[in-house]
């Protein structure tokens, strides 16, 4: 029987095996043979690329990005925030990106996964985004443009002037923009997203704070020549109990239009309880719903029971346990048959709940489920 030897392997099986292993790795790993240098200087293993700073140390990707940087199309930059020679290393990136000599990142996501320091305002980042976003550079060849941004684990506080350089320069192609972060404050008006809106006509996918959203945002969506919008993604925090509710006629209006939008609304532990009550409406398209105010929900259960069973696919729930509540998630499972996940945190069911749950909708393709005999988690 021959014998095989790595040399032997497909090419696209070794550019798989290389996707998975990190710069260093993939540098060592080729010098095994030809075969696999040339899988390493593939444009295909180049496609998606993740810078990551979390050592303190000097830059050491320039050489990669000289070399392969026009291969690269999704990128995200993974940032520890807490020390300042990260942040600049991750700066850096942004900006060697943005000046690539043959450029064609679609799709970039940047990410704090530490903490912020004192009083960190996210400046330096703001800037290199400007330079990402805003005309290409002298000596810049844009052979692809930016189609996704996702920006919603950078916790810095973003403004009006960042977006409007995105717009600019982007907007015949951008589809997707979520810009929401854990920031304490958004200052990202309203007025920014409806020229966003009105501009981008081929977004798809859009996820920002509530205080950003107003009916002429939505009613901008229903507008004829322009691509239907697939999901919107609303998070409400604190500062929504002083704006002004989208009315039921908007969400109508829109529904009716767009019979495919799918509607994420999320509220946090700040967010008050009235202000949940004004915000649900029965026609929002609500596929997926985060009520995490930790207070009572009973009565919120059964609200998206009733009007949300055509299109509830995910329930995240921060709340107290008590039988009503019990009752109220049986109910909910039974009535919403597009329900794949469910999360109840904060609080214990029964163990006969959350057997009834269970047989009541196996189709539960995830979920947490505490009882006070086992904590359980699925898958």
């Amino acid at each position: 029987m021959e014998e095989k030897s790595w040399a032997d392997l497909p090419d696209h099986i070794i550019v798989s095996v290389l996707s998975y292993l990190r710069l260093p790795q993939r540098s060592h790993v080729s010098l095994v043979c030809k075969s696999w240098h040339e899988a390493f200087c593939s444009p295909f293993l180049w496609h998606s690329f993740r810078f990551t700073f979390t050592a303190s140390e000097d830059f050491k990707y320039q050489r990669c990005l000289d070399k392969l940087g026009q291969y690269f199309r999704r990128v995200e930059v993974c940032c520890d925030q807490a020390e300042d020679k990260n942040r600049q290393n991750a700066c850096r990136a942004i900006e060697a990106l943005a000046k690539l000599k043959k450029r064609r990142v679609e799709h970039i996501s940047i990410r704090f996964i530490g903490e912020n320091p004192l009083f960190y305002a996210g400046k330096e980042f703001i800037r290199s985004l400007k330079t990402l976003f805003g005309p290409v550079p002298e000596g810049t060849e844009a052979i692809l443009g930016l189609k996704s941004v996702d920006l919603r684990k950078l916790s810095i506080a973003f403004e009006d002037d960042l977006f409007h350089c995105l717009v600019e320069n982007n907007f015949k192609i951008l589809e997707e923009l979520n810009i929401q972060n854990a920031s304490l404050v958004c200052k990202v008006t309203s007025g920014c997203i409806l020229k966003l809106v009105q501009k981008c006509r081929k977004l798809i996918c859009l996820a920002t704070h509530y205080g950003s959203i107003t009916e002429d945002i939505l009613l901008a969506f229903t507008e004829d020549e322009r691509s239907a919008l697939q999901n919107l993604s609303i998070l409400c925090r604190r500062e929504e109990k002083y704006g002004l509710d989208i009315s039921s006629k908007t969400w109508t209006v829109l529904k009716n239009k767009l019979p495919g939008l799918k509607v994420n609304l999320a509220f946090d532990s700040s967010c008050p309880m009235f202000k949940v009550n004004a915000i649900l409406k029965p026609e929002i398209p609500v596929s997926d719903l985060r009520l995490e105010v930790q207070a009572r929900l009973v009565c919120q259960v059964y609200f998206a029971a009733e009007h949300y069973s055509g299109t509830l696919e995910t329930l995240s729930l921060s709340t107290t346990n008590s039988p009503e509540l019990e009752n109220a998630l049986i109910h909910l499972v039974t009535a919403c048959t597009y329900l794949r996940q469910l999360y109840v945190f904060q609080c214990y069911i029964s163990q006969n709940a959350k057997t009834e749950i269970l047989k009541r909708r196996p189709e539960l393709k995830r979920y947490l489920l505490k009882t006070r005999e086992t904590d359980t988690f699925f898958p």
